[in-house]
């Protein structure tokens, strides 16, 4: 009986005990997430967090299939220096040190100490980093996979302590080219550019990546990342070419350097579908050079000087006020209106001539007194004025896909309000003809340029032509009619005819070139022009080419140059020119047969043939390659061009006189000779050296 009653007293003493220490459990747990909750709620939240990371994002292409921006993954590295045994440690740190050396620079050695004495630092609590080492950043996925197979590496994360976070950069292989109008992704600050337009489209499936801190402020994921996240966003095709692009920049850049403006623009359209082969952004830049900062093409407002006066034309002709052999005052190039005085830019003396010839040369008073005469003697006349620059389309956004294009400003008759300075006033008209008080965007201005090139269609500009999803398929952009028939069919073609008077013969006339044809017409506006102080200019050219069938259209702006040259013609002409020249030999079927010109090629000396091919193909030269050896020669056959063989004549000593080093230095070579160089440039001599018992001839050349 005594030993049950020890039992049973035993029995309840544990079982005391127990709910005993339940209740000491349970209290605390009560206590922690009741009454202590919030404070160790907010202590987990600073070490462990949900981050989401963005898949890989979609790539943007040229008209060519050339990448223009994509998303290129590389990995952060750290090492946790504990985790491993100091068995499996001491057996594989002499193996990774070699391959760390081998493939990431540093000794063996260096990297033995490193990795040894930071573990040691780790184990001893001297440094709450040193655990979790920080390898190495920004490594490739090839890197990241070697790395996974070196010594220690291989044994996985908790023997071996390797351990990666994945991150992406955007990379633009072009650099500078298109800067603007590709866009950057970023992640602080606003998208733009297409990047921004179509953020939805390239954005990859995200994923909830679980975080938590170590010591030494390091985020590492809890669990093992996937390399890669498998969606990822689509890409898109747009209707830029990167070798146009290349032409543009560089002939605007140029230009811009020599007359040390403040800022530019070029932007090639294609005249048929609207689709914008090259759109340049240049700024000066306070580091020195040109940059892409800002998408002045489409994005800036300025009043667009003498290029208006095709519009102001066009709404003449159309409505049948004047045609192009209508007699126009120009009072000798300097005209009264009300209290305000307008001057040509030179003063012709011409009293009279057609209205085509004032065009010709950009009269700014025979246009200007023209469209007064119409237009401008009251308040019904300004009326009818901005109703018919109206039906034009002028005053129309162009509808680009991109972010930021602001409507044109014209002023109206019809809102006029008491005081206000933006009103319509007895001057407006004719300076409003000429291209003053009223702002447009480059890009709206080549706008209607294009539609009178097209033959009046007037189509929207655009810049994406598909967006192909991961699994294949497509969504394709065609081109899209703004408007069918900007004016009558005759008075698109008296306005074509215009603007060939311009190029043949008129303020463009020093911009031709043989063989080839174009139309436009220059601009030159003066900032603050009511202030009689030596005010800056935007210098202009806008066109296209050829004159009939055209191909292409261009807008170049030049925007404040320094100097005496600021006039269109001058300034912002040549690099239509440049474009026009360089594109042509690009293109090669850009006119038509009744305006092709034969090409002479002079036959120049042979050269080594992937050189020879890589300047033909950089210039746009189109050309056939008949030979088959390392070396060849061009010349001219029946307007093309034509690559030949040439073979080197061992026998005979190869005269190498007019050539570079690589070249002269091959063709030695290749003729069993040993060469010694003196100077550096082309070679102008060369001299046989004595052999020296030495049956290999030798040749000194020199340069210069």
């Amino acid at each position: 009986m005594e030993r049950k009653n020890e039992l049973l007293l035993r029995v309840y003493l544990i079982f005391f005990a127990f709910v005993l220490f339940s209740g000491l459990i349970i209290t605390k747990v009560v206590k922690t997430t009741l009454l202590d909750g919030d404070k160790w709620r907010s202590q987990g939240q600073k070490n462990i967090k949900w981050v989401e990371v963005a898949g890989e994002r979609g790539n943007i292409y040229d008209a060519k299939g050339n990448l223009l921006a994509t998303s290129l993954p590389y990995f952060d590295i750290k090492i946790d220096l504990l985790t491993s045994t100091d068995a499996n440690f001491n057996t594989h740190i002499d193996g990774l040190s070699e391959k760390l050396a081998k493939h990431f620079g540093k000794t063996q050695s260096e990297w033995k100490a490193t990795l040894t004495q930071e573990r040691r630092k780790g184990k001893l609590g001297k440094s709450s980093s040193a655990r979790y080492y920080p390898l190495m950043n920004k490594v490739t996925k090839d890197e990241l996979d070697l790395l996974m197979t070196f010594p220690l590496f291989n044994l996985g994360k908790y023997k071996g302590g390797l351990l990666y976070e994945r991150k992406t950069r955007r990379e633009r292989p072009f650099r500078e080219l298109a800067q603007r109008t590709i866009g950057e992704d970023r992640r602080n600050a606003d998208k733009v550019g297409l990047e921004r337009t179509y953020d939805k489209i390239l954005s990859g499936g995200a994923e909830q990546r679980l975080m938590r801190r170590l010591p030494g402020d390091i985020w590492l994921p809890v669990y093992d990342p996937s390399v890669m996240i498998e969606e990822r966003g689509s890409d898109i095709v747009t209707t830029l070419d990167m070798h146009i692009q290349d032409v543009a920049h560089n002939e605007l850049e140029k230009v811009l350097a020599k007359n040390k403006a403040q800022k530019g623009v070029a932007i090639v359209m294609e005249v048929e579908t609207g689709a914008i082969k090259a759109l340049v952004n240049l700024r000066s830049s306070s580091v020195g050079g040109y940059q892409e900062e800002y998408n002045d093409g489409i994005g800036s407002l300025s009043e667009p000087g003498s290029t208006f006066k095709l519009m102001s034309a066009v709404a003449l002709m159309d409505r049948g006020a004047v045609d192009l052999d209508t007699e126009v005052s120009m009072f000798g190039g300097k005209k009264q209106f009300y209290k305000d005085v307008m001057y040509d830019s030179e003063q012709h003396g011409i009293s009279t001539g057609t209205f085509q010839e004032a065009f010709k040369i950009s009269s700014n008073v025979g246009i200007a007194y023209a469209t007064y005469q119409h237009y401008g003697k009251n308040i019904d006349g300004w009326k009818s004025f901005y109703s018919d620059l109206n039906k034009l389309g002028v005053m129309d956004e162009s509808g680009i896909e991109i972010f930021g294009e602001p409507a044109p400003k014209f002023k109206n008759p019809s809102k006029r309000k008491k005081n206000d300075p933006l009103n319509w006033s007895g001057t407006t008209v004719p300076w409003m003809s000429h291209g003053y008080e009223l702002e447009m965007t480059p890009l709206q201005v080549l706008n209607f340029y294009n539609a009178v090139a097209n033959n009046g269609k007037m189509m929207k500009p655009y810049l994406v032509t598909e967006v192909m999803g991961e699994s294949g398929e497509k969504t394709v952009f065609k081109p899209k009619v703004l408007r069918s028939q900007i004016a009558k069919p005759a008075t698109i073609l008296k306005a074509q005819d215009l603007l060939q008077a311009v190029a043949e013969s008129g303020t463009a006339r020093k911009l031709k070139v043989e063989g080839l044809t174009f139309a436009g017409k220059t601009g030159t506006t003066k900032l603050r022009y009511w202030e009689n102080d030596g005010s800056n200019y935007n210098a202009s050219f806008v066109g296209y080419f050829p004159a009939k069938q055209p191909k292409y259209s261009v807008i170049v702006v030049v925007y404040e140059p320094e100097g005496h040259d600021y006039y269109g013609a001058k300034v912002a002409g040549p690099v239509f020119k440049g474009i026009m020249q360089r594109l042509t030999s690009y293109q090669n079927v850009i006119a038509p047969e009744s305006e092709k010109r034969e090409v002479a090629f002079a036959k120049v000396n042979k050269g080594y043939k992937p050189d020879l091919k890589r300047v033909l193909e950089f210039i746009g030269m189109k050309y056939n390659d008949e030979g088959e050896g390392k070396w060849a020669q061009m010349s001219g056959k029946n307007g093309e061009l034509e690559l030949s063989s040439v073979e080197q004549d061992k026998k005979r000593l190869p005269d190498v006189r007019g050539k570079g080093l690589r070249d002269a230095l091959f063709i030695l070579e290749e003729a069993g000779v040993s060469v010694e160089v003196d100077g550096y440039g082309k070679v102008y001599r060369q001299t046989v050296v004595s052999p020296d018992g030495s049956k290999k001839k030798r040749v000194k050349i020199y340069l210069k």
